[in-house]
């Protein structure tokens, strides 16, 4: 368990030209600061574990005071009066020191103390987002506990207080930078030690913004290359978007008695001509969103849409997911680990596998209208996340539907998908 200050050769993604972490780098990723009412929550739950294994002390050191005053300060007429009293005193120092030793060992390896577990927070270095490391941690100890020596409870009131005026508005603590380190919320966002989800992160991040999935050809057989396979929104159910896929993978075959698929072409039989890509749509502009009627009411106002200015064909949104997966999104629908509508409701249902299980049975609902594209949040355990075009990163108000303009990246549990608006067939 030791600090290391090697020098790497290779750029550290995050890291300033200086060697000084980018705060900036953080927030792309996903990383979250801690709320200060959870982080003193945390706190307070440490110290008052501390206090209850102090209690034996405490205890001791009360029964030993008539002892002493007995004996006149002799230490051999204290006899076996004082024998109990210093038996309390010593459990309680053992069990003080045993729970500072795992709380350090837990904090520098695992970010975590008994208190932050609780909360939901961590501890991560700020230059690579894993553990601060053992000896980090016990160098921020001896900090607070030279605070509490020379100041006692002022001290270390200031040191906590410390991270409401961090320049970089992490909330870091003069005790945070001493310890190298940074306080996240790892239960509403992303979990730095889930190893997964930060390699996703990374690659979302070092991605420009603006890039979008190669256009993938259908899995049907009878579809020209480069047609996105659409889902109908009146279907109760739809594939699995899962990574590694190249589209979704359901379709269903004609009843009985009626046309038959057309047939396949000869094993030998020549490609089709390369077809011209469609002209890019122009740029849109805000109008005010005309919803469905079978569409459940949003809790805030309703929201606006982008349509093309001056264009008479109705264009459709494509959502193209982190795998290669195209969908077509229909008027409203439900995205989700397992999405269901209920006993007759009419939507699209867009299941999505995430290995890192951060995806919420039904995670966020969406509609395209007239062009334009709207998506809100379920109340999901985890949030739902935007990337906009220009670099901006607005995380969703459960129950309240936000317009996107196509190039938007969302980004729900470990997986992601960017919206794309293309000509209507």
């Amino acid at each position: 368990m030791s600090v290391t200050m090697d020098i790497d050769d290779e750029p550290t993604p995050g890291l300033r030209p200086d060697g000084r972490p980018d705060p900036e780098y953080a927030r792309a990723l996903g990383l979250q600061p801690a709320p200060s009412g959870r982080r003193s929550g945390a706190f307070a739950l440490d110290a008052a574990i501390w206090a209850v294994l102090a209690t034996p002390t405490l205890i001791g050191v009360l029964l030993l005071v008539d002892p002493v005053l007995a004996s006149g300060g002799d230490p051999t007429r204290l006899g076996s009066a004082a024998t109990g009293p210093l038996i309390a005193i010593l459990v309680g120092e053992a069990l003080t020191v045993v729970f500072g030793f795992v709380q350090l060992v837990l904090h520098g390896r695992l970010g975590v103390t008994v208190g932050k577990a609780a909360a939901g927070l961590r501890s991560v270095s700020v230059r690579d987002f894993g553990p601060a490391g053992f000896w980090r941690i016990v160098l921020r100890a001896l900090v607070l506990g030279a605070a509490q020596f020379v100041l006692p409870f002022i001290g270390p009131a200031i040191l906590f207080a410390s991270g409401s005026w961090d320049p970089e508005q992490r909330g870091r603590s003069w005790l945070d930078r001493v310890g190298g380190c940074y306080v996240v919320d790892a239960r509403r966002a992303l979990d730095p030690f889930d190893a997964r989800a930060m390699r996703r992160a990374r690659r979302v991040a070092a991605a420009p913004p603006e890039a979008e999935a190669v256009r993938l050809p259908s899995l049907a057989s009878d579809r020209p290359l480069g047609e996105v396979f659409q889902i109908p929104a009146e279907r109760s159910s739809s594939g699995v978007v899962s990574p590694g896929a190249t589209g979704i993978e359901s379709w269903t075959p004609p009843p009985i008695g009626g046309e038959a698929p057309p047939a396949a072409p000869p094993a030998f039989a020549p490609p089709p001509p390369p077809q011209a890509a469609p002209a890019p749509p122009a740029p849109p502009q805000l109008v005010p969103t005309q919803l469905p009627a079978g569409a459940p009411a949003a809790t805030a106002a309703s929201p606006e849409v982008a349509l093309p200015p001056g264009s008479s064909t109705p264009t459709r949104i494509v959502l193209r997911f982190d795998d290669g997966t195209a969908v077509e999104a229909s008027a409203f629908g439900l995205l989700g680990r397992a999405p269901d509508a209920g006993p007759g409701a009419n939507a699209q249902l867009l299941p999505v596998d995430d290995p890192s299980k951060r995806i919420s049975k039904v995670h966020a609902e969406f509609g395209a209208v007239d062009g334009g594209f709207w998506i809100a949040d379920r109340g999901s355990t985890n949030g739902t996340e935007v990337r906009l075009p220009d670099g901006r990163i607005v995380e969703l108000v459960p129950g309240v539907r936000t317009p996107l303009a196509p190039g938007a990246l969302v980004v729900v549990g470990g997986r992601s998908f960017t919206i794309t608006s293309e000509p209507g067939r």
